[in-house]
């Protein structure tokens, strides 16, 4: 079973998920004087095929703006530390599409109850990995998005991260994962997602150099998206 998630960005021509993170704890305040809901526009306007909140303490989030990003009627990945059937319930009961499931925090058995669990309600589990002992013999269920996180969380994503991080993991997570490959987190330019899709993955998650660059969201967005479908052929 997949969700609509899932299948958005399967189908998508330039796989890009867009995120809104209200603050990030290496940059600070991300989003000035702009509303949840004027941002989700702006990457609807752009083209963005799927969205991506952080609700988390970490990013000043909360639950709430699942359902402002909802609203555009765009799938909205939640990424929190979601760790129970209360929180998967609390999720879609908000409007999303997707829950992020963290290797680094959760149990490989935890893991997986989650992810059947949210395929069950129609929700996509999006698995964010972070090293090969987090991917090694890591059976996810068909549905599933596999991610890897360019940034360390236990060191709350202060690092620098980037695309090496994905480049290096790429083979094992293909040879653990049949289903969509995402490179999730500190991709900061163009380049580095035309990369990560050379590399082979499926998609991309940005959002921190979305919300920081100095064209605007819209123009920045475009300015990935193309990056993101450049394996199409579709931009010179």
């Amino acid at each position: 079973m997949t969700s609509s998630f899932h299948d958005a960005l399967e189908r998508a021509v330039c796989p890009l998920i867009a995120e809104i993170k209200p603050s990030s704890p290496k940059v600070g305040p991300l989003l000035a004087k702009r509303s949840v809901s004027q941002i989700a526009d702006d990457y609807l306007h752009a083209g963005a095929p799927c969205l991506s909140v952080t609700t988390g303490a970490w990013h000043k989030g909360n639950i709430g703006m699942v359902s402002e990003m909802a609203a555009t009627g765009l799938p909205v990945l939640r990424k929190d530390f979601i760790t129970s059937q209360r929180h998967l319930d609390a999720s879609k009961e908000a409007g999303a599409s997707a829950v992020l499931l963290t290797c680094t925090l959760l149990r490989r058995a935890d893991i997986l109850r989650l992810a059947e669990a949210a395929l069950a309600m129609g929700l996509t589990p999006f698995v964010e990995a972070a090293n090969a002992k987090e991917l090694d013999g890591l059976m996810l269920p068909s549905g599933a998005i596999l991610a890897i996180n360019n940034r360390d969380i236990r060191a709350q994503e202060t690092d620098d991260g980037g695309i090496e991080q994905s480049e290096a993991l790429f083979d094992l997570a293909k040879a653990t994962h049949r289903g969509l490959l995402v490179s999730a987190s500190g991709l900061l330019s163009p380049s580095a997602v035309t990369r990560a899709m050379d590399t082979g993955f499926d998609g991309v998650l940005v959002g921190t150099a979305l919300l920081s660059g100095e064209r605007g969201i819209q123009e920045t967005t475009k300015a990935y998206l193309n990056a993101a479908g450049q394996k199409a052929g579709l931009f010179a």
